[in-house]
């Protein structure tokens, strides 16, 4: 309020020395003083002033001055802090329920019907395991299916079976195998899978490669069929230091070898005819070669009087090529010198040899004895057996 009275004070003081100016006398007249003139102006602005006192009290009025020439100022953008999108939850797709393919080839494993796990047997003993299994692919198994040996011990069993009849899907089938306990006591598992016309190999479990078992426990070896044994030759040929043309061999060896050799043992040796033996057999398998040879040293037994040397030997069944020596040689502990007591020639022809020889010179003396067989030719079919070798006393 005071700045605008200062500015009214200031335009009447100009108004009024303006006024004066022209209120002078005209040319040729005297000439106020300069006090005459600011008594004049002075009471000018004072009859102004109070004229513009007495209109303000009657009404209001409203001066308007205009600035100019004065800078814009520029509005500055307000300072917004930056809000975080708020997080939309993804809307829930329902899952969609899309049938998962039934394999052409899946088996699913329904008992055991014969040879339970952990069944007992004596080393050599014949058996037929039984499983039942369900069609649960979706193709149906014809007559080009087949279950085969995959793992473990074979259990003198083939390598495949035909499955018995053809199977839909859903329904079961029971499929034997003929099987025969090692000759080794102890745990023996084997594992079979089935196998397709085209080879594809499938087995029971939730994805189809489960093969079904067999698991035994050989508890006893059998005794020999004649009263008279004094020594078993079958039962002890792991006492044996096995060798052939190429190295020394383990025994027993884990497979019938005729690369390298091979000694294994039987309970139930099957002839050259075909026919099964209940009485047990070593197996022995030359290495590769023209001089393949497989040889077995026994420790040493002292022989009496009256005592003899004793075996059957033959090749096998479907061994067409089989054509080896058998020989049996004696060796006096502490000596130099290898005798040989008897050799036998032998292939296939569906026959076997029989062994009887009297040890009564070598009274009172420690033998080691050897049985070896020799190669005369390919050794390929060479699956020699020695059949219930024994020293024995009639």
């Amino acid at each position: 309020m005071k700045i605008k009275i200062s500015i009214i004070l200031s335009f009447l003081t100009i108004s009024a020395v303006l006024l004066a100016a022209c209120n002078l006398p005209g040319t040729g007249g005297p000439v106020d003083s300069g006090a005459q003139i600011q008594t004049l102006a002075a009471a000018t602005i004072q009859a102004q002033v109070d004229q513009f006192s007495t209109q303000t009290a009657e009404a209001p009025h409203v001066i308007i001055i205009t600035a100019t020439n004065q800078p814009t100022a520029t509005a500055l953008p307000p300072t917004s802090t930056p809000v975080p999108p708020t997080a939309v939850p993804p809307t829930a797709v329902p899952p969609t329920n899309t049938p998962i393919p039934i394999p052409c080839n899946q088996a699913s494993f329904v008992t055991d019907v014969t040879i339970p796990d952990g069944s007992s047997f004596v080393a050599g003993a014949s058996f037929v395991k039984t499983w039942r299994v369900r069609n649960s692919g979706a193709c149906a198994w014809g007559s080009g299916y087949s279950i085969i040996f995959s793992s473990g011990n074979s259990m003198g069993a083939s390598a495949s079976v035909v499955l018995p009849k053809s199977v839909r899907p859903g329904e079961t089938v029971d499929i034997s195998v003929s099987m025969i306990a090692p000759s080794n006591s102890g745990n023996f598992t084997g594992n079979w899978m089935l196998r397709s016309p085209n080879g594809t190999l499938f087995g029971v479990g939730s994805n189809g490669g489960v093969p079904v078992d067999v698991v035994i426990a050989v508890t006893t070896i059998p005794a020999p069929k004649d009263p008279n044994t004094i020594y078993d030759f079958v039962k002890n040929y792991c006492s044996a230091q096995w060798r052939t043309n190429a190295a020394f061999i383990n025994c027993p060896s884990s497979a019938v070898n005729y690369t390298t050799g091979s000694v294994t043992r039987s309970y139930a040796p099957i002839l050259e005819n075909g026919l099964t033996d209940d009485e047990g057999a070593i197996i022995t398998v030359p290495a590769i070669g023209g001089d393949g040879m497989i040889q077995g040293q026994f420790p040493a037994f002292t022989v009496h009087s009256g005592d003899h040397f004793a075996a059957t030997v033959f090749c096998s069944y479907q061994k067409p090529n089989c054509s080896v020596t058998f020989e049996v040689l004696a060796q006096q502990q502490g000596g130099s010198t290898i005798t040989t007591l008897g050799t036998y020639n032998k292939v296939d022809d569906n026959s076997t040899v029989g062994i009887d020889l009297d040890l009564s010179t070598m009274d009172g003396q420690s033998v080691i004895f050897y049985l070896k067989v020799l190669s005369n030719g390919n050794s390929s079919d060479d699956y020699a057996q020695w059949m219930a070798a024994r020293i024995t006393h009639p």
